[in-house]
């Protein structure tokens, strides 16, 4: 009897062990009842509020694009002391528009200030060649310069509205050859850099289809302190400017501008880029002022030329 007493003892002690064996759990083992951390979620905590920040940030800025369609005559041109609307400022200034360009003549230089003009992808097909056919312009009031003025000057009769730029029409091609359109340029200079630059307008016109082209000599001296060629007195400038707008895929304006000297020029066309502003503080006129101010002022002060090369 005692022996089967000491027997369910044991067997007693035995099953107690098993059952506290079988039910023990270390808690610090078990992972944490945070539900964030259950659902693959960041506890508030270690959050980074920081990095969201910076990452609302960094939202690109939206471009300012032109609203309006710039490519209308009206608009391509300078605004200048013959069209500001101020008579007293007139004299001296005679604007005049032909079918594919429009002009400013001073009498007191025998130039044209400035020629304007749209050049689109289309008008690049040419219907006609040159007509070779220059002319005193009848349209000037004064009277323009004349073929006499230049012969034997040393001096070529050059385009400032290329007439390979005017082939479009025979009518536009013609016009080109007016004396008002012509100024006095070096040979080395018209049949060089110059002649250069005015074929890569047109190849701009190809690439972005419709562009404004302003072109002159830059007369930024009193017309008696400059050269004179002929009976005229028509006046040789030292410097000649071009200034191009264009529109960009994204809707944006683009431009830009070159100042070369009536010489022969070494290097190539973009060794003459400038600003827009200085075309203008040295020619004393206002150009593509219809953009809206704070586009004209970041195309106008920069020579940017990543969209144009």
């Amino acid at each position: 009897m005692k022996k089967l007493f000491l027997i369910l003892i044991s067997l007693f002690l035995m099953i107690a062990i098993l059952w506290a064996v079988t039910n023990n759990t270390d808690k610090g083992d078990r992972p944490d009842d945070s539900p964030y951390e259950q659902r693959g979620q960041t506890p508030m905590d270690s959050m980074d509020f920081e990095a969201s920040a910076r990452d609302a940030a960094t939202v690109p800025p939206v471009k300012e694009e032109i609203t309006t369609e710039f490519f209308d005559e009206a608009k391509a041109l300078p605004v200048c002391n013959g069209n500001d609307n101020d008579p007293a400022n007139n004299d001296d200034h005679e604007i005049h528009s032909y079918s594919g360009f429009t002009l400013c003549y001073r009498e007191s230089y025998e130039d044209a200030e400035w020629v304007a003009y749209i050049l689109t992808r289309e008008e690049l097909e040419a219907v006609t060649g040159r007509s070779n056919d220059f002319r005193p312009d009848p349209s000037i009031t004064t009277g323009s310069s004349d073929l006499s003025d230049y012969k034997k000057s040393g001096y070529d009769r050059g385009h400032l509205a290329p007439a390979a730029d005017m082939e479009w029409s025979k009518e536009s091609c013609s016009e080109s050859f007016l004396m008002s359109n012509m100024t006095p340029q070096a040979p080395a200079f018209n049949r060089g850099m110059w002649q250069q630059l005015e074929s890569q307008v047109r190849r701009w016109a190809d690439r972005f289809g419709k562009i404004i082209v302003v072109t002159g000599p830059v007369l930024e001296k009193n017309a008696d302190d400059y050269a004179k060629i002929g009976g005229n007195q028509v006046a040789v400038p030292e410097y000649f400017f071009k200034s191009i707008l264009a529109q960009t895929s994204d809707g944006t304006a683009t431009a830009i501008s070159f100042i070369m000297p009536n010489a022969k020029c070494d290097g190539s066309i973009w060794d003459y880029c400038v600003t827009t502003d200085e075309v203008e503080r040295r020619c004393g006129f206002d150009l593509f002022s219809f953009l809206p101010d704070a586009l004209e002022d970041g195309i106008e002060n920069s020579v940017g030329t990543d969209s144009w090369k």
